[in-house]
């Protein structure tokens, strides 16, 4: 299978850095890991550490609590999850969802008058009848070709006259082959995670003393001192190893392959259209459909829980893990589907939300190659930049230079004079464990549009479904913690404007002058990798937020 699959950016945390289907990209390997249920001193926390104190190049949490401020410090700060549901009665993640005081719960009203009713915790715009959310969503070039095949098709470039049609037509021309390059793409990777189920099975069979009769995790230093006595018992014994590495387990790789036959049905399928069930115009902003139940389906794994995690997991209560910090408060809105491409709409909409019910950040863990209506998307986030809200995204998890007119939201700076086009957006790229390799070899990078990288790489963090807590990597929770420390600055220094934490965040990083490999036979310095060539650093935006606070 081809590496196709990965711009469904927010899916990758599943699909690319749990079972990767491309096999060759070795670094991928290492982003995926075990779950458990943990206690508070099986969280390391590699990425709270200092590179300095303990030779890790994480972001200096721990120091920023150890030096300069206390846990129950500071004023509450809303953050918005733009996202997929979350599982908010999570043991570590119950007491920092938001709560909207102004609506009363289940009485069909909207007691606030702000245009969602019952919207206690957020607003879930994939919500249809009876508290259901849609699952799977079709591709972007899916409702390009939708809308744009009845106008071009069997048309070629010479007929094209008009500007707006020129611009529709070439849309209308990347998405066909979009189309084209997915069909092999499609097929493989359902094939690939039934054969890796199926593995998964025969090395139980084999070895079951290896694996957890709980949690269904291989336990890798049990595997790691057999000695295989034949060819078959190596081959499995491998597996073995591999699946205990990644921390399969079955709920996973049942996911993994339902996903893989919705890409063929549903999400890559012209015949279906999962916004029927909703009934909208998924071009009118002002068709706003949808319910206020934004809790995670009952056992089903999602992104949102996951980002959620490395934002703000309760710190003081002696389990789990440790967000960045407990005075953030989730405004969960949900507009990710379990697979496929959210609306562009939706997004726009959760952007408008958020600024108008109190949101100071707003977290947005992903990065499209192809969208539909980009310009919706850049109203939206100028909005929010008029209200004095910061935007956080994630640079990709595809290693390839975003500087991109594809990229959506759409680069921030512009590509012929270099000014800013919104200057309330950052986009964070993914750093990892070792210093030595501190950008792996899978997070995307841009010198124009990533403003500095955060750690992305073997995460532990929540999770929803059979697996309180699973550990993984990717952008989207480089840009989770990016979200934290920014919300962390405003909570102790609530003057400071979303464009100066925007600057201090960047100015304030820590710099890595090591040699990087982009690709098979180029390297490049990671400090023309971003625009600032630095890694998040807490400790010293602390520091500088103060400075900066003090002369407003």
């Amino acid at each position: 299978m081809s590496c196709l699959m990965f711009r469904n950016l927010h899916f990758v945390l599943m699909v690319l850095l749990v079972f990767s289907s491309c096999k060759e990209k070795v670094e991928q390997k290492k982003q995926a890991g075990k779950s458990l249920k943990m206690t508070a001193t099986a969280f390391d926390g590699w990425h709270h550490k200092d590179l300095k104190k303990d030779s890790l190049p994480g972001i200096s949490l721990d120091r920023v609590y150890e030096e300069l401020i206390t846990e129950d410090s500071g004023q509450e700060i809303i953050v918005a999850l733009i996202d997929s549901p979350v599982d908010i009665d999570h043991e570590d993640l119950k007491d920092q969802i938001y709560v909207n005081t102004k609506e009363i719960p289940g009485n069909g009203k909207d007691d606030d008058n702000n245009g969602y009713v019952d919207d206690i915790h957020g607003w879930n715009f994939l919500g249809y009848q009876d508290n259901k959310t849609i699952q799977f969503a079709n591709y972007d070039y899916i409702r390009v070709l939708r809308r744009l095949a009845p106008i071009f098709e069997g048309r070629d470039s010479s007929s094209i006259i008009e500007t707006d049609d020129k611009l529709d037509y070439e849309k209308y021309k990347k998405a066909l082959k979009l189309k084209e390059e997915d069909v092999a793409d499609i097929q493989g990777e359902l094939e690939y995670h039934i054969e890796e189920r199926k593995k998964y099975y025969a090395c139980v069979k084999a070895f079951p003393e290896l694996v957890d009769p709980k949690t269904g995790v291989f336990d890798k230093e049990k595997a790691d001192s057999l000695t295989p006595k034949t060819d078959t018992q190596k081959e499995l014994l491998t597996a073995v190893q591999d699946f205990a590495y990644y921390g399969a387990y079955p709920e996973l790789l049942d996911v993994s392959v339902a996903q893989g036959e919705a890409r063929s049905e549903k999400v890559a399928n012209l015949d279906y259209n999962e916004r029927l069930v909703i009934g909208d115009d998924i071009y009118d902003l002002d068709d706003v459909r949808g319910h206020g139940n934004i809790d995670a389906p009952q056992g089903r794994i999602t992104h949102g829980t996951q980002v959620a995690g490395s934002i703000a997991a309760t710190r003081n209560n002696e389990i789990g893990i440790k967000g960045v910090s407990d005075k953030i408060k989730l405004m969960v809105l949900s507009v990710f589907p379990e697979r496929g491409n959210e609306l562009d709409k939706d997004v726009a909409n959760a952007i408008r939300y958020a600024v108008d019910n109190g949101a100071r950040i707003i977290n947005y863990s992903h990065g499209r190659y192809f969208v539909d209506k980009e310009e919706i998307l850049m109203d939206a986030i100028k909005y929010a930049g008029e209200n004095d809200v910061l935007i956080i995204s994630a640079a990709g998890n595809t290693p390839i230079n975003i500087d991109i007119p594809e990229n959506s939201p759409h680069p921030k700076d512009n590509p012929n004079n270099g000014d800013e086009i919104v200057d309330n957006l950052i986009k964070v790229g993914a750093t990892g464990k070792n210093p030595d390799y501190i950008k792996p070899y899978w997070s995307s990078y841009g010198k124009r549009n990533v403003d500095f990288f955060a750690p992305g790489q073997r995460i532990m963090t929540t999770n929803s479904g059979s697996h309180s807590y699973f550990e993984l990597g990717g952008s989207s929770l480089s840009c989770g913690i990016a979200s934290g420390v920014a919300a962390l600055l405003l909570s102790h220094y609530p003057n400071l404007s979303s464009r100066q934490v925007k600057e201090i965040l960047i100015k304030s990083g820590e710099s890595f002058d090591t040699e990087i490999k982009i690709e098979d036979d180029i390297k490049s310095s990671f400090q023309d990798l971003s625009k600032s060539g630095k890694v998040l650093n807490a400790y010293n935006a602390m520091i500088m937020a103060e400075e900066v606070s003090n002369s407003n």
